[in-house]
């Protein structure tokens, strides 16, 4: 198979940008922007990024097509193409690096690009966050996917259920529950291994000026239940 999984290194962190980028282009990421993200954002994210890599209690995996060359962003040594990055974080976990009150992929570390509208993106992840602890808790151990994004001109290979059977793997070996917000792109592939929707959160785009809603099921994955 020409798919491997592989951990993220600070030497991915421009790839797993513009995958991630890429991947989330819509009317949320449109109306939460000012305008698309310059190369000097790009670039400057990528550097800021660095520094989430190898923190105690979140794991970074990338999956990389190893019958593609490597991409202009990808490391030379990179084996082959990535194609499709994933972020977990475990919460409630006792220690002094505990992220259970946030993840590096909502703070992006320290850079603030200049087209993000801070005032929206507040909008939008307030109410996820506030459903996130009062769903899953403040004190019980659980793993959390931060994010999914899987480069739009490799859907349907296999690559995200590869970066989502290994949260999954994860969870069942430390006898932790797992929680995500999935939008309705990825809802049926979450179904599959065992996740459930406990509550709905929407967003009012036209609130913000923009138009429509977006919409996020809240779900639970018991342990060993794929």
């Amino acid at each position: 198979m020409p798919l491997i999984l592989c951990p993220l290194t600070t030497a991915d962190t421009l790839s797993w940008t513009r995958i991630r980028t890429i991947a989330y282009h819509g009317p949320l990421h449109t109306l939460t922007h000012t305008q698309p993200l310059s190369k000097s954002s790009i670039l400057a994210l990528a550097h800021a990024r660095k520094t989430e890599i190898g923190k105690p209690n979140a794991w970074h995996w990338k999956v990389v097509d190893t019958e593609l060359s490597p991409g202009e962003d990808d490391p030379i040594d990179n084996r082959g193409r990535t194609i499709a990055i994933a972020i977990w974080s475990a919460h409630n976990v006792a220690g002094p690096n505990d992220t259970s009150k946030s993840s590096g992929e909502e703070k992006d570390a320290s850079f603030v690009p200049p087209e993000l509208r801070p005032d929206v993106l507040t909008a939008v992840l307030t109410p996820l966050r506030a459903a996130q602890d009062e769903i899953m808790g403040v004190s019980t151990p659980y793993l959390k996917l931060d994010s999914l994004a899987t480069h739009p001109e490799h859907h349907q290979r296999g690559a995200g259920k590869m970066l989502l059977d290994w949260g999954v793997e994860k969870a069942d070996a430390e006898d932790w529950k797992t929680y995500l917000d999935a939008t309705p792109v990825g809802l049926k592939s979450y179904e599959r291994v065992g996740f459930k929707i406990v509550r709905e959160v929407r967003f009012d785009r036209g609130a913000w000026g923009g138009e429509g809603e977006d919409w996020w099921g809240c779900m639970v994955r018991e342990v060993g239940r794929s």
